[in-house]
């Protein structure tokens, strides 16, 4: 079985910070985010099912949703809760809220970075301007095949290149699998309208979302607050992390003491 709480950085264990992935990644895409969070708070990523190659991965955002609150309150039995997630993670987080609030729970911080719903979600003229910029691009280049194996040839210290090859094609496999899962709980998803605040967090550079998130989250919830970072979808994690994780800190501590 998979560990859905991942440990990423070590903290006061009565308060709690919460991270959801993207589309058929993992926790490790948050290993070097995590060294510029600043706060006493300790910081689990959020593991979703499938990358084991045993469990089978969710395919609907409310089940992946609930799977990660069932593990949450055995870990936090009562808010406020910390919930922060990065694209496809984002509609995750959102959702998770949701539930938490009609439950009676206090939601202390809710981010998305660079989250979007599915372009069928959107408005016809949002989704006129993806097309015109690309938007047949792939979604994500870590399922780029040639990219992934020389990765996995560098971190493989043992066996000839063909035994690499083989366990790197039997991960492709994997990867795949919970990559279109993830993306059938995408293009599935329809959002719902949110009593409380989000945090968003946008690229930017542009690429295969919208420029506009106001346009997209604006009546989507009751209050929304917009911060621009460097880089594009990929590289607020990748490249500029530094930056991303002084900004979430900021968040962190700007939370009204009276629901830290």
């Amino acid at each position: 079985m998979s560990e859905v709480l991942v440990p990423l950085k070590a903290g006061t264990e009565t308060e709690l910070l919460f991270l959801a992935h993207g589309m058929g990644g993992s926790v490790g895409e948050f290993r070097d985010l995590v060294k510029f969070i600043r706060t006493e708070r300790s910081i689990y990523g959020l593991q979703a099912k499938g990358n084991d190659g045993i469990e089978e991965p969710f395919d609907r955002i409310e089940d992946l949703a609930e799977y990660f609150l069932d593990a949450i309150k055995k870990a936090q039995p009562g808010g406020p809760y910390f919930l922060i997630g990065y694209s496809l993670g984002g509609l995750v987080a959102v959702e998770m809220a949701q539930r938490l609030a009609s439950q009676g729970q206090i939601v202390g911080l809710l981010a998305m970075l660079e989250s979007y719903p599915h372009p069928a979600q959107l408005s016809l003229g949002q989704r006129i301007r993806l097309a015109v910029r690309g938007g047949k691009r792939r979604i994500s280049t870590a399922m780029n095949p040639p990219a992934r194996f020389n990765q996995y040839l560098k971190s493989s210290g043992h066996g000839s290149r063909d035994q690499i090859r083989s366990a790197f094609q039997s991960r492709l496999a994997i990867m795949r699998r919970v990559h279109d899962s993830a993306y059938r709980a995408w293009k599935h998803y329809q959002p719902r309208f949110y009593e409380g605040k989000i945090h968003f967090v946008r690229a930017a550079i542009s690429t295969i979302y919208p420029d506009n998130p106001s346009a997209v989250w604006g009546k989507l919830a009751s209050e929304l607050e917009v911060e621009t970072v460097p880089g594009d979808h990929h590289g607020i994690l990748a490249e500029h992390c530094e930056m991303l994780g002084s900004l979430l800190s900021r968040l962190i501590a700007r939370t009204p003491e009276a629901i830290r």
